[in-house]
Order: structure tokens, then sequence, then C-alpha cells
């Protein structure tokens, strides 16, 4: 079982675990509230037009970036849960470790942070700001920050995404250590991995409609050319296909895994409960007692045999699951 302490070496900047500096869930609302709020009053100060605000629905960036934001607490959390599950079931940490040292680095997040907060920007120029929202300087200037901050807490989420996936997927060439049949967590724990990735979408979806309330609602002004009604459609599907991909990626990986596991123990199982069936006619001249005693103990096995061949049998692939696999 992996030491609770050793799961603060997952600490990322915005969310330090390391040096007695923690944050409680109500020093995460408010980190992500505030911020969100902040910049919404920052907004309708600087915007000229105050009607604009309103009918441009310039406030939804604020609620994105607090949700962003939120989203990512809340991960963080989850994802911490999920490291010490798949250390319990590899019985070392070697593999989240490699996984947290190679890919969630504060420079990493940083990075991914700043790439996608360009893209972020630059699609919304690409789109066309609204005309109301040129009057001043100042009023354009806060809309690009906005897109900006909102992409950039979007691109820590991308990286932390893609962190997962590779996670999942170094993990399930391994599945067959912990797949044993005699250990009653080893499914509890797959579905309690596999629920965390159902979570992951579901956040990521409530973003991706936040985004497409967003998009939708703005008379972005260069609407009229194709190529931008292309990237205006992938931006606003971006979030979905994140989503799917974050469960069906991993999920057919563990599915393959399982399956594969199930079938070969099933075969290794059925050859044991062959042998068994051919030493019942194999019976060397003894007493009647001894011959009754041996039949006893070749049934005791052949129940044994089949009650794991049973629970493979019933061991469910998640999260991705078919009817084969109820």
């Amino acid at each position: 079982m992996t030491n609770p302490a050793e799961l603060t070496r997952f600490s990322p900047f915005y969310d330090p675990r390391d040096r007695g500096k923690t944050l409680t869930v109500g020093g995460k609302v408010f980190v992500s509230v505030s911020l969100g709020c902040c910049y919404i009053l920052l907004q309708y100060l600087l915007i000229s037009d105050k009607a604009a605000f309103l009918n441009q629905y310039c406030w939804i960036l604020g609620v994105i970036i607090s949700t962003c934001l939120m989203s990512l607490y809340v991960s963080t959390d989850i994802f911490r849960s999920n490291i010490e599950t798949i250390d319990s079931m590899q019985g070392n940490d070697r593999l989240t470790r490699h996984v947290i040292e190679h890919w969630l680095s504060n420079n990493r997040f940083l990075l991914a942070g700043f790439f996608w907060g360009t893209c972020n920007t630059a699609v919304a120029h690409l789109l066309g700001i609204p005309g109301e929202l040129h009057a001043s300087v100042l009023s354009l200037l806060v809309m690009y920050l906005g897109y900006f901050f909102a992409g950039f807490a979007a691109g820590m989420g991308m990286l932390a995404i893609v962190a997962v996936i590779v996670l999942y997927l170094k993990l399930a060439p391994e599945l067959d250590h912990s797949l044993d049949s005699e250990r009653s967590d080893a499914e509890a724990s797959l579905k309690k991995l596999s629920d965390a990735l159902w979570f992951f979408a579901t956040l990521i979806s409530l973003v991706g409609v936040l985004v497409s309330m967003y998009m939708f609602a703005v008379d972005w002004q260069m609407m009229h050319q194709s190529t931008t009604r292309m990237i205006f459609l992938f931006w606003i599907s971006q979030p979905y296909l994140v989503a799917i991909s974050i469960v069906l990626i991993p999920g057919l990986a563990v599915r393959h895994q399982v399956t594969y596991y199930k079938s070969y123990r099933i075969s290794q199982l059925k050859q044991e409960k062959t042998k068994l069936y051919m030493s019942l006619k194999k019976f060397e001249a003894s007493d009647d007692d001894s011959i009754i005693q041996r039949q006893r103990d070749i049934n005791e096995k052949l129940n044994t045999l089949n009650t794991k061949i049973d629970k493979l049998k019933k061991l469910r692939s998640y999260p991705i699951e078919s009817r084969e696999d109820h």
C-alpha cells in the first residue's frame, strides 16, 4: 500500500501539497470564483458600451474561467485518489511516478496553458470580435485577456487529460497482474478508475456546454467566410471530442486487456478441469474408503474451478462494456 505521504509528490503550482502548503475545498472555490468574478468586474468597468456587455454575453467568459479552474481542482483531487488505487493494484508507484515526473511538471502545465491560451485568443481573433467591443482599446484588450485566461485554464486541463490517457494506456497491459480472480478488490479498483474517466468526461462536457453557449450567442464578424465557419465548428466540437476520447481511448485498451485475460484464464482453468475429469477414471487398486475420499477431493477441486470460471465470466470490462461482459 502506498504511503499517503507519497501522494504529495503530485503537487502542481495551482494546488500545492508540499512544504505545508495546502488549499482547502473552500479555498479552491474562493480562488476559482474570485478570478472569474474579478474578470467580469474588470470587463464591465472597461467596456465603454455597457449594453454590449449583456448583448454579447461577455460575462460568460468569466463563468468559463471559473468553471475551468474549479474543474481542474476537482480533477486533481480525483487523480490523486486514482494514484493511490493504481499503486495499490501494482504494489508499487513506478508507473504513476513516471507519468507525474514526465507529463505533469509545472513547466509543462505552464507551457500547455500558454499554448492553449494563445490558440484560444487566435481563434477568437479569426472569428472576428463583435464591433461593439472595438469602441476602445481597453475594451478590446480585456476581451483578448479573457480569451487567453480561459484558454490558459483549459490548456492545463488538456495536459492533465493527456496524462490521464497515457497513465491508463500504460496500466492496461499490466492489468493481468492485478485481475486475479482471488482478489476481491480487483474489479472494484477497476470500476473506481473507470468511474473517474466518466466523471472527467462529464466535467469536460460541462465546460463544452458553456463554450457552446458563448460562441453561439456572440455576433462574430467573420462568420460569412467558409473557413471561419469551419474553425467555429471545430472549436465548438473540440471539448466534446476530448470528452469522448478520455473514455473511449483508455476504455478500449482496458476492455481489450480484460477480454484477453478472461479468455486466457478461463482456457487454463478448463484444461485443469479436463485433467481432473480424466483422473476420475483412473483409480489404483485400493479400498473403497480411499476411492470415495479421492472422489470427494476431486469434486471439491472441480467446484472451486467452476467458481473461478463463473467469477471470470462476470468480470466486467470497465469503462466500456459489451453484452458479453454482463
